[in-house]
């Protein structure tokens, strides 16, 4: 089997494509939110906020309906009055329905005078964060944006999610955070914890937990200390038929995921790639007939091997 050198200043296979822009998750627990103007697009964006555990503050003379509820319901703190450039200072974010692009592009100067990001409803050129679609099994949350390129197709997009992803989910979450410190304590770091984990997600798309499932999967992480280092790993040959990722089959997808090491030649598009972990370890192959020597050496070290080959 022969190992092809990669060109210097060449794309490397598998690495991220142009983004839009970056998806990031945003922490505002017990933080102080800024919303500016009370219409009903202020208060959804308010309510966001406030579900993500920010103290909201809200700047408004006239409120609409939807935000006067809001208010009524004590979750905000109201100042019926315009916002200035004091109000944004210490913010964590600071989000806007603005009338004219004049007062847009003032309350994104404040904000940057002031360290925070923030956001102008329904105005990109005046935001530094956006606000996606949203599919919400806290603690898992789904971000999804277009770019305002096509909010409607994020809509379609988080609908489409939404049937894959079952409710149960959250409840797995949750359960996952109970046992990451014991796991990190009962289960040395590589492969000992990645078997554990993709077993637990094998049953996270299941049914919902039962009540003796923490125990059950302490016992899963005792069987799989004891046994140590000793499993021997798998290799899976992929046949890939054609240049879209979609034309994958699931248990592909699956296996790809699963994969610590993944041979591939040239012919397989950089987009198949990209499915794969990012740490998985990408090794290019010569135009030769595949040898799996190395593979099988691999494998016997506890590796979960991935063949690519055209079909």
């Amino acid at each position: 089997m022969q190992i092809l050198s990669r060109p210097q200043n060449s794309p490397r296979p598998g690495s991220i494509g142009q983004l839009a822009v970056l998806p990031v998750f945003f922490s505002l627990a017990g933080k102080r939110g800024v919303v500016a103007g009370g219409t009903a697009a202020a208060a959804w964006k308010a309510e966001l906020l406030a579900a993500a555990g920010a103290e909201v503050h809200v700047y408004a003379e006239a409120m609409s309906e939807e935000m006067s509820a809001l208010i009524a319901a004590g979750s905000f703190v109201h100042h019926a009055r315009r916002w200035s450039a004091t109000d944004l200072r210490g913010a964590a974010i600071a989000v806007a329905d603005t009338a004219t692009e004049q007062e847009a592009e003032a309350f994104l100067h404040a904000a940057t005078q002031a360290g925070v990001p923030c956001n102008v409803i329904d105005k990109p050129a005046f935001c530094a964060v956006q606000f996606g679609t949203i599919v919400n099994r806290s603690p898992v949350v789904v971000g999804i944006s277009t770019d305002g390129a096509a909010p409607i197709l994020g809509q379609a997009i988080r609908r489409r999610i939404e049937t894959v992803l079952p409710a149960s989910l959250a409840a797995w979450a949750q359960l996952a955070q109970q046992l990451r410190g014991h796991i990190a304590g009962a289960l040395q770091p590589g492969r000992q914890r990645r078997l554990f984990w993709e077993d637990f997600v094998n049953r996270a798309f299941g049914v919902d937990p039962l009540p003796d499932e923490e125990a059950k999967l302490q016992a899963r992480a005792v069987d799989i200390a004891n046994d140590g280092n000793t499993r021997t790993g798998t290799v899976a040959v992929i046949p890939v038929g054609g240049d879209d990722p979609e034309l994958l089959t699931l248990k592909a997808m699956r296996l790809l995921q699963m994969a610590d090491a993944i041979f591939y030649g040239r012919d397989i598009p950089p987009a198949i790639l990209q499915l794969a972990r990012r740490e998985a370890r990408r090794i290019p192959l010569a135009d030769e007939p595949f040898h799996d020597a190395a593979a099988q050496r691999l494998c016997a070290d506890g590796k979960n091997v991935v063949v690519l080959k055209r079909a």
